[in-house]
């Protein structure tokens, strides 16, 4: 849209973010094109800087599912999807 002539602030309306967000796009595409804006996986990948081994985990799991009903919780505190 802005390099079809529209005004940055106009952008920034259309899709609800600010004009920084809209000036960070602009640079990106100017600088590596239309494949520097597509989408990629954001955050950390599955195990990376993991602090407790798959064994810990599973035994904070099951003591913490072990005693739901000691803390008056019913079913499980939190699932992972």
């Amino acid at each position: 849209m802005v390099v079809k002539g529209r005004d940055r602030a106009e952008v920034a309306a259309l899709f609800k973010v600010s004009v920084r967000a809209v000036d960070s796009w602009w640079a990106r595409w100017q600088a590596d094109g239309r494949d520097a804006l597509r989408s990629r996986p954001r955050g950390r990948r599955v195990g990376e800087h993991q602090v407790l081994s798959d064994a810990e985990q599973a035994a904070v799991r099951r003591a913490a599912l072990d005693h739901t009903s000691d803390l008056g919780l019913s079913g499980q505190l939190w699932k992972r999807g």
